[in-house]
Formats: structure tokens, C-alpha cells, sequence
């Protein structure tokens, strides 16, 4: 009987300091260098968020300081000393800050419903007018990389 007691005590002191993590998947403004692949064309680029606007400025290819902005509404084109804006029924789908833009609108409507754990962050799932979606989030909230599968389109954040 004591032996039993002694157990039992054991295991008590020995899961006493165990608790179990919340994990809380945050989403918020950013600003991260990627690299995006669209189909076989590829370039690297700053993507950030802010203000509930979308910004993605190449950091290659011939397009070098290029910045496309996009708020849900327009998108203003801006290299060198042109600026154009579009509105947003004209943009197509595929325009990386549109496409960015409405993954998180996407997934600030479902959150945290649409989030889950993995082992080095969290995974958000979704569909926009490309398709299908998927958002990997590091444990340090930033962003690790985005897909639309459907539209064969990948970006890889740094």
C-alpha cells in the first residue's frame, strides 16, 4: 500500500510542472523579401503589408524597383518616375499584390477559425478567385511561404 502511495505521489510531483502551450497564431503588417514563381517565370521581391494595403517591389529581373500597390480597391503602379493606377476590376488575378492582398483578407475573415498548428508555426487555409490556398506561419509570426495551387504560383518568404 505505500508502495502504491509513493507512486502515485511520484507522478504527481513529476506532471506537477508539465502545462499545456497555447499556441496563438497572430496575423498582423509585415515586410519580408521573398521569391515568387509563377508558372516558369520566377524574381525575387519585398512584399509587405500595411494599413490594409499590399505592397510588392521587385528586387530582379528587368522590373527591378517596381512597386505594385494594392488596397482592395486599386492598384497603383509606381517605377521610376511613372505612377499609373488601375482599378480593381481591371487587375488580373494573378497580380502577386492582389493575389497576396486577398489571401489575408481570406484569412483575417475566417481567423482563427482557418488556422491550425504544425511544427514550426502555424498553416492557414483558404480560397481566392485563383483557387486554393495555403499560408505557412513561423513560431515567430513571420511568414515562411504562400501557394495558390491552383494558379501554380509559389512564394517563398525569407
Amino acid at each position: 500500500m505505500k508502495r502504491i502511495v509513493l507512486i502515485i505521489i511520484l507522478i504527481c510531483v513529476l506532471f506537477a510542472g508539465c502545462s499545456v502551450e497555447a499556441y496563438t497564431p497572430e496575423i498582423k503588417d509585415f515586410s519580408q523579401n521573398a521569391s515568387v514563381e509563377a508558372g516558369e517565370f520566377s524574381y525575387t521581391c519585398e512584399i509587405s503589408m500595411a494599413e490594409n494595403s499590399v505592397s510588392v517591389t521587385a528586387t530582379s529581373t528587368n522590373a527591378n524597383g517596381m512597386c505594385i500597390a494594392y488596397n482592395g480597391k486599386s492598384a497603383n503602379f509606381k517605377y521610376l518616375d511613372m505612377e499609373y493606377e488601375i482599378v480593381s476590376d481591371k487587375i488580373d488575378d494573378t497580380n502577386p499584390a492582389k493575389a497576396v492582398y486577398e489571401a489575408f483578407a481570406v484569412i483575417k475573415e475566417g481567423f482563427p477559425d482557418n488556422a491550425s498548428k504544425t511544427a514550426d508555426g502555424f498553416r492557414y487555409d483558404g480560397k481566392t478567385a485563383l483557387g486554393s490556398f495555403t499560408l505557412l506561419q513561423r513560431d515567430d509570426y513571420s511568414y515562411k511561404s504562400l501557394q495558390f495551387k491552383e494558379a501554380n504560383i509559389n512564394i517563398e518568404f525569407e
